[in-house]
C-alpha cells in the first residue's frame, strides 16, 4: 500500500485481520468502510480495531459527534458496525496510540483555536 514512486503513505490501511478479507474484499462497500474506519482510528488516537480496542473506539467516535455535534447514532450502531471490521489496523507517519486524555486534550486545543479564530481574526 505504497505511494507512487516508492514514497511511503502518510496512513496504511490494514485489513489481513479482518474477518471479510481473503486477499480482497468481495464486497465494495466493506472495504470502503474498513477505509473509512481506519482514518478514524488515525483521528482518534488507536492503531487497531480489535476485541480489546472496540470498547474505547466506540468511547472515542461518540466524544468526537458530541465535540463536532455529530451525536446521530447510537452505541448499539456504533457496535455493530466497528464489530463487522474487527482487525483493521493503520501503520504510518499518521497512525499512533494516544490515551484518552491526550485524545480529548488534541481536539479540544483544536476547537478553542478555531473558535480563537473566528472571534479574533489574525489578531492573536
Amino acid at each position: 500500500m505504497g505511494g507512487e514512486g516508492g514514497n511511503i503513505m502518510p496512513l496504511e490501511v490494514h485489513y489481513k485481520n479482518h474477518k471479510a478479507w481473503n486477499g480482497k474484499f468481495e464486497d465494495p462497500e466493506m472495504k470502503k468502510e474498513a477505509d473509512q474506519i481506519g482514518h478514524l482510528l488515525m483521528a482518534i488516537g488507536i492503531e487497531e480495531l480489535s476485541t480489546k480496542t472496540i470498547d474505547e473506539v466506540i468511547i472515542r467516535k461518540m466524544i468526537l459527534d458530541r465535540l463536532y455535534g455529530d451525536a446521530t447514532y447510537t452505541l448499539e450502531h456504533y457496535r455493530k458496525i466497528f464489530e463487522k471490521h474487527l482487525g483493521v489496523f493503520i501503520q504510518g507517519r499518521w497512525a499512533s496510540t494516544e490515551t484518552r486524555w491526550k485524545f480529548v486534550s488534541r481536539h479540544a486545543k483544536g476547537m478553542i483555536h478555531d473558535i480563537e479564530h473566528k472571534v479574533l481574526g489574525d489578531f492573536r
